[in-house]
Protein backbone atom coordinates (compact mmCIF):
# COMPACT_ATOMS: atom_id res chain seq x y z
CA UNK A 1 0.00 0.00 0.00
CA UNK A 2 1.37 3.23 -0.47
CA UNK A 3 2.15 5.55 2.15
CA UNK A 4 2.27 2.61 4.79
CA UNK A 5 5.42 2.84 6.56
CA UNK A 6 6.44 0.13 9.20
CA UNK A 7 7.57 1.43 12.18
CA UNK A 8 10.47 -0.24 13.68
CA UNK A 9 9.78 -2.00 17.03
CA UNK A 10 9.92 -0.21 20.45
CA UNK A 11 12.31 -1.10 23.22
CA UNK A 12 10.57 -2.95 25.97
CA UNK A 13 10.73 -0.96 29.49
CA UNK A 14 10.94 -3.94 32.45
CA UNK A 15 10.36 -1.92 35.87
CA UNK A 16 13.59 -3.28 38.03
CA UNK A 17 11.04 -3.97 40.89
CA UNK A 18 8.86 -6.01 38.84
CA UNK A 19 11.82 -8.00 37.47
CA UNK A 20 13.42 -8.57 41.45
CA UNK A 21 9.72 -9.39 42.71
CA UNK A 22 9.59 -12.01 39.99
CA UNK A 23 13.16 -13.42 40.20
CA UNK A 24 12.84 -13.89 43.47
CA UNK A 25 10.12 -15.72 43.64
CA UNK A 26 11.64 -18.05 40.71
CA UNK A 27 15.06 -18.76 42.80
CA UNK A 28 12.80 -19.56 46.30
CA UNK A 29 10.39 -21.82 43.92
CA UNK A 30 13.52 -23.38 42.17
CA UNK A 31 15.03 -24.41 45.72
CA UNK A 32 11.95 -25.29 47.31
CA UNK A 33 9.49 -27.19 44.85
CA UNK A 34 11.89 -30.53 44.46
CA UNK A 35 11.54 -30.87 48.28
CA UNK A 36 7.20 -30.83 47.64
CA UNK A 37 5.97 -34.05 47.87
CA UNK A 38 4.80 -35.84 44.83
CA UNK A 39 6.10 -32.88 42.44
CA UNK A 40 5.63 -34.10 39.24
CA UNK A 41 5.41 -30.24 37.78
CA UNK A 42 2.41 -28.90 35.30
CA UNK A 43 2.14 -30.43 31.94
CA UNK A 44 2.51 -28.10 29.07
CA UNK A 45 -1.43 -27.19 27.83
CA UNK A 46 0.05 -26.95 24.33
CA UNK A 47 1.85 -30.07 24.09
CA UNK A 48 -1.25 -31.60 26.02
CA UNK A 49 -3.70 -31.05 23.42
CA UNK A 50 -1.45 -30.80 20.16
CA UNK A 51 1.60 -32.35 20.89
CA UNK A 52 3.97 -29.43 19.88
CA UNK A 53 5.93 -28.11 22.75
CA UNK A 54 5.54 -24.34 23.92
CA UNK A 55 8.97 -22.04 23.70
CA UNK A 56 8.40 -22.86 27.60
CA UNK A 57 8.78 -26.17 27.98
CA UNK A 58 11.32 -27.63 30.05
CA UNK A 59 11.90 -23.79 32.35
CA UNK A 60 10.80 -25.00 35.22
CA UNK A 61 12.69 -28.29 35.69
CA UNK A 62 15.56 -25.74 33.91
CA UNK A 63 15.39 -23.41 36.64
CA UNK A 64 15.30 -26.02 38.93
CA UNK A 65 18.33 -28.07 37.93
CA UNK A 66 20.08 -24.34 37.93
CA UNK A 67 19.03 -23.53 41.27
CA UNK A 68 20.80 -26.82 42.36
CA UNK A 69 23.68 -26.35 40.10
CA UNK A 70 23.09 -29.42 38.09
CA UNK A 71 23.97 -27.36 34.85
CA UNK A 72 24.42 -30.07 32.14
CA UNK A 73 20.30 -31.12 32.90
CA UNK A 74 19.09 -27.44 33.32
CA UNK A 75 20.44 -26.69 29.46
CA UNK A 76 19.31 -30.14 28.06
CA UNK A 77 15.62 -29.20 29.66
CA UNK A 78 15.76 -25.63 28.41
CA UNK A 79 18.71 -23.25 27.89
CA UNK A 80 16.87 -20.35 28.87
CA UNK A 81 16.44 -21.20 33.04
CA UNK A 82 20.22 -20.76 33.69
CA UNK A 83 19.55 -17.38 31.67
CA UNK A 84 16.67 -16.67 33.67
CA UNK A 85 18.49 -17.27 37.36
CA UNK A 86 21.39 -15.30 36.20
CA UNK A 87 19.10 -12.19 35.40
CA UNK A 88 17.05 -12.96 38.80
CA UNK A 89 20.25 -13.12 40.87
CA UNK A 90 21.51 -9.66 39.10
CA UNK A 91 18.03 -8.17 39.37
CA UNK A 92 18.61 -8.96 43.10
CA UNK A 93 21.84 -7.35 43.89
CA UNK A 94 20.79 -4.21 42.10
CA UNK A 95 18.30 -4.26 44.56
CA UNK A 96 19.57 -1.10 45.68
CA UNK A 97 18.83 0.60 42.48
CA UNK A 98 15.62 1.91 41.46
CA UNK A 99 14.50 2.31 37.63
CA UNK A 100 14.11 0.98 34.61
CA UNK A 101 15.34 -2.03 32.18
CA UNK A 102 14.94 -1.03 28.52
CA UNK A 103 15.48 -3.92 26.41
CA UNK A 104 15.40 -3.57 22.21
CA UNK A 105 12.28 -4.42 21.00
CA UNK A 106 13.54 -7.40 19.15
CA UNK A 107 15.03 -9.07 21.92
CA UNK A 108 12.16 -11.49 23.36
CA UNK A 109 10.86 -11.57 20.41
CA UNK A 110 14.00 -13.28 19.39
CA UNK A 111 14.30 -14.96 22.52
CA UNK A 112 11.05 -17.37 22.27
CA UNK A 113 11.73 -18.23 18.69
CA UNK A 114 15.16 -19.41 19.72
CA UNK A 115 13.59 -20.95 22.63
CA UNK A 116 10.77 -22.20 20.42
CA UNK A 117 13.43 -23.69 17.83
CA UNK A 118 15.16 -25.66 20.48
CA UNK A 119 12.45 -27.29 22.12
CA UNK A 120 10.84 -28.41 18.38
CA UNK A 121 14.06 -29.80 17.83
CA UNK A 122 14.21 -31.29 21.45
CA UNK A 123 10.95 -32.73 21.24
CA UNK A 124 12.09 -33.66 17.50
CA UNK A 125 9.02 -32.39 16.02
CA UNK A 126 11.47 -30.46 13.47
Amino acid sequence: MPGLALSPPRPHVVELADLRAAGALMLVAGAVLPLAPGHLGIPCPLRTITGIPCPLCGMTTSVTATVHLELGRAFAANPAGPIAVVVAALALLLAGRSGRLVLPGWLIPLGLTLMWLFELHRFRVL
